[in-house]
Parts: C-alpha cells; structure tokens; sequence
C-alpha cells in the first residue's frame, strides 16, 4: 500500500489542506471588530471572577473593559465601587433579588476623569440574586447581568 506515491503524497498533502481549510474558514466566516457606534447598546461579558467570591468583578467587550468590587457591607446595604478603563458618562446598577428588580441605583463620579464611580444599593437577599449594569461611554451604552457571588456576602 505505501508503494504507491500518490497514496503517499496523499497522507502528506491532506493534513496540510486541513489546517489551510481551518484557518481559510475562520478568514472568511469570522466577524471582523468594529468601534462603537454612537447610541448602540453592547453586552459586556462578565470574567470568571464574578462566578466567584472573588470580591471583585471584570466585565469586558474587546477593550471596552469595567470592573466591579464591594467597598463595604453591612447589615442592610452594599457599597460599589466601579473602576473604568475609558471616562464615562453615566453609570446606573440595579439589583434583582428572586426575580423583581429593584429601583436602579445612579452612580457618582468619585473622581474628575470619571473612571471610578460610586453607589450604595440594598443588600442582595440570596445568592441567586443578580446585580444589572448599564455604563454610558462615548455615546454608547454598555449592560450586563452578573450573579452577587463575587460580593462575599457571608464575610
């Protein structure tokens, strides 16, 4: 059977075309990056370290990228403090505890370049309840629904 050299160039050629076929595909099909569009919404995903108590959670889109942490706790409230790679020009979090949102909280500009922001909302009932977010940069608005693990709420 490997006598045959077109067997044998086949055996060499075909993986070859495989991985040329692979990275053809991904040329082609992919969807290319584009810049925000002005008045367009964008899902920020949310980082492994949400789904944990990390006490602290990276919501990123390309490198449009927020980050959120709990700066106090107490009995009834929780303390955020979220820090942005771009200046923003609002930023609003709402909690939902067992599926009824609560009343968005608008947050505070602690800084002048308006990259840290600031809020106090209640504290979340259970920890299936989530936390939503909408930040406004450049003319676009960016959300997400993030899980209040990262919080440490037992602590």
């Amino acid at each position: 059977m490997f006598k045959n050299w077109h067997v044998i160039i086949a055996m060499i050629v075909a993986p070859i075309l495989a991985v040329l076929a692979w990275f053809a595909v991904d040329y082609f099909v992919a969807e290319r990056p584009h810049s925000a569009k002005e008045g367009a919404a964008y899902t920020l995903i949310a980082k492994s370290n949400c789904r944990y108590d990390s006490g602290q959670c990276d919501l990123e889109n390309s490198d449009f990228k927020v980050s959120i942490r709990p700066m106090s706790i107490t009995s009834g409230s929780v303390q955020l403090e979220l820090t942005s790679a771009f200046p923003l020009q609002s930023a609003t979090l709402g909690l939902v505890d067992s599926g009824i949102p609560a009343h968005p909280a608008e947050m505070k500009p602690t800084t002048d370049e308006s990259l840290h922001w600031t809020t106090r909302i209640g504290r979340p009932e259970a920890e299936t309840s989530k936390i939503r977010v909408a930040v406004t940069a450049d003319g676009s608005t960016w959300y997400a629904e993030i899980p209040v693990t990262f919080l440490r709420l037992g602590n």
